[in-house]
């Protein structure tokens, strides 16, 4: 039974590993968007109304909305057609068609209700669209997104080459809306009327295999410790006191300082005796004098 557990569980390994090897990114095909020629439009020149009014970064967030939800379909959901259906505006809706024997494209559809009539907002929608779609920078998806007007309009309603160089379900998507594929140069033709095709191709990004660690060296085995021998104990070697330093005439200091005392004191009684002694000398004569 262990066995076969192990089994199961290297082949599952295995699968995965297979599955994972190998990843597709999908990224704009701008070698071919480099070739569009640059077009002029026309706009819209009427005062816009408060009640129509929008920043640029609300038109920008309108297409930001349907490209991220085309893109999560896409890389989390793995659905074989992403569709976003521009919920609850519904003035701009999505599709992906992944490639096959023919080129893939991304076809953005510009609703009756999206009101858009200058063709730089025409572009902040495009561009959100693209910098959510493909997760890249807005300046970067700016200059992509003219390039794309530009390639719309160069090929504005040519079923014949869409359908020569793209899966054929890039024509059919959303044709029940409009039969028109492509960028016309007036803003009065853009409003429901419009499908734009964003081509790209994916990138097949491979992962390295896992690598097991390999095994850490083995620690190195401690040195042995060194041998002490032990020494023999000496016995302590007794060191004399200094004696005691020596004086004058060889006498200790001490015995000095003791004979100085007493010669003092025996010069002050001599002193005093002498002293005594003519004292008493003085007053008998004195003494005799008087009688």
């Amino acid at each position: 039974m262990l066995k076969k557990l192990s089994l199961v569980v290297l082949l599952c390994a295995a699968m995965g590993t297979l599955f994972a090897a190998e990843t597709s990114t999908a990224e704009v095909d701008t070698s071919l968007l480099d070739k569009a020629k640059a077009e002029k439009y026309i706009d819209n020149k009427s005062p816009v109304s408060w009640r129509l009014f929008n920043t640029g970064k609300q038109i920008r967030d309108m297409g930001r909305k349907v490209g991220a939800e085309v893109r999560y379909q896409a890389e989390v959901n793995k659905t074989e057609f992403p569709f976003s259906s521009g919920y609850p505006a519904y003035k701009y809706k999505a599709a992906r068609v992944f490639p096959g024997d023919k080129a893939g494209a991304d076809i953005l559809y510009i609703g009756r209700l999206s009101k858009v009539d200058t063709f730089k907002n025409l572009n902040r929608v495009v561009s959100g669209y693209i910098e959510a779609a493909y997760n890249i920078p807005m300046e970067k998806a700016d200059i992509i997104a003219q390039k794309v007007c530009y390639w719309n309009t160069n090929h504005y309603n040519d079923r014949a080459y869409f359908t020569q160089n793209f899966q054929h379900r890039v024509v059919e998507v959303f044709s029940n809306r409009t039969k028109i594929i492509g960028l016309a140069r007036s803003y009065k033709n853009w409003p429901g009327k419009t499908r734009i095709v964003i081509p790209f191709v994916l990138i097949k990004e491979t992962v390295p295999e896992a690598v097991e660690p390999a095994a850490p060296a083995p620690a190195p085995a401690p040195e042995p410790a060194p041998v002490v021998t032990p020494q023999p104990e000496q016995a302590p070697i007794d060191t004399p006191d200094e004696p005691a330093k020596a004086g004058l005439f060889g006498l200790p200091l001490i015995a000095l300082i003791i004979i100085g005392i007493i010669a003092v004191a025996l010069i002050a009684l001599i002193v005093f005796l002498i002293k005594y002694a003519v004292d008493k000398k003085r007053n008998n004569s004195d003494e005799s004098d008087q009688q």
